[in-house]
């Protein structure tokens, strides 16, 4: 007798994605049955500062940038809204047509070429060392690397390249910062004190340090943390940066999946329940 698929059914997933920004995620927990919950941890922004982008255009566009690197589609969406303002989309567009594009995962690939943008190299694992092995092969030594995005990412992807004789600059297109909403703070405490969320997704370090950040008012870290490590709770790390901020934090991590997509940690999140 072959066994049914393991899906969502019934259970309540909260997403910590940003704001406006995970209605995809959320249809796709719909779609295996669950139950989506809201709590974004991360609010986005265009960037206060446009002369490092319009700098960043003007490299591009006289070929003096050999690698740009996609981290986000926030990071292409905002590159591109600000070159819109600036008047210089058709700067940018030639401009990335002479360099090496690489994007971090097949989102954020999508989201190159919507803007109609080859991208040149996508890992084969979605994170910072994934894209450091990939450039690695291709050699870095006193290559000129532009990587657009915000100023709360970790810099350990600009810095390992540099060791390597990269000539690397992040360029900040947009700002994230953390969510200040006392009433979902509190409605999400609440929730998860009373069992009524079955797992929570992280997708990135900074949705992690921001939801502790969101709930310092309310809650201690420490009681934070012994309501997530609660057998009951499933906590979910997409990929190993987050994984290690969370057990940093002294979080249990019960689900990363291989691939390190919002939708394989969804498939990886219902084979765990279902095995429990």
């Amino acid at each position: 007798m072959v066994q049914d698929q393991p899906t969502l059914k019934g259970k309540t997933v909260a997403i910590t994605r940003p704001c406006g920004q995970a209605e995809e995620e959320a249809e796709i927990i719909r779609r295996e049955g669950g139950i989506p919950y809201f709590m974004p941890t991360i609010t986005i922004k265009a960037s206060s500062n446009r002369a490092p982008i319009k700098k960043l255009i003007t490299e591009l566009a006289t070929g003096k940038t050999d690698h740009v690197i996609f981290m986000s589609v926030n990071g292409v969406n905002h590159l591109f809204a600000a070159a819109e303002t600036m008047h210089l989309r058709s700067q940018l567009e030639e401009g990335l047509q002479k360099t090496t594009v690489t994007a971090v995962g097949p989102r954020t690939a999508q989201e190159l070429r919507s803007h109609n943008i080859r991208v040149d190299l996508v890992p084969a694992k979605y994170t910072s060392e994934g894209v450091l092995d990939t450039l690695m092969q291709q050699g870095v030594q006193d290559r000129v690397i532009r990587i657009p995005r915000t100023p709360a990412a970790s810099p350990a992807l600009m810095e390992k390249l540099r060791k390597l004789g990269a000539l690397v600059e992040e360029v900040y297109v947009y700002e994230s910062e953390a969510v200040v909403d006392h009433n979902l703070a509190k409605r999400f405490l609440g929730d998860l004190t009373d069992g009524r969320i079955d797992g929570v997704v992280f997708g990135s370090s900074m949705c992690v340090r921001n939801l502790f950040l969101m709930l310092n008012e309310f809650s201690s870290a420490e009681q934070l943390r012994d309501l997530l490590n609660r057998k009951q709770t499933a906590i979910v790390a997409i990929g190993p940066v987050t994984a290690d901020t969370l057990r940093g934090r002294g979080v249990k991590v019960d689900v990363m999946p291989k691939e390190h997509v919002f939708e394989a940690a969804l498939i990886e999140l219902a084979h765990y329940w279902s095995s429990q």
